[in-house]
């Protein structure tokens, strides 16, 4: 069975690249595919650029959400959405697939 609606959590500042390029990799398969990231973005200075062209075509091409917990991360990166983590762990039931990171 294929899922229909994937939800990429992101919680490992390690894997936050690999996270956000997953999510992309499930858009361009058109799978819906929601990103949640847990605590704030850390990004090296090289793939700042990268990580924000990859923000905004996930959210303006593919209509991916992207949700964090950190109001840090909607002013600086401008692409996410403030969820609280309580908020996020309810949301999870909509998804037919849940991706650790």
């Amino acid at each position: 069975m294929e899922p229909n609606k994937v939800a990429m959590i992101i919680r490992d500042v390690d894997n936050q690249w690999e996270g956000l390029r997953s999510s992309l990799g499930l858009g361009l398969e058109m799978i819906e595919t929601d990103m949640f990231l847990i605590g704030e973005v850390s990004m090296p200075e090289d793939r700042v650029e990268g990580y924000k062209e990859n923000l905004e075509f996930l959210k303006d091409e593919l209509e991916c959400q992207h949700f964090t917990d950190s109001q840090a991360n909607v002013e600086k990166w401008g692409f996410f959405e403030y969820m609280s983590f309580d908020d996020m762990a309810k949301k999870l039931s909509e998804y037919d697939l849940v991706v650790p990171f």
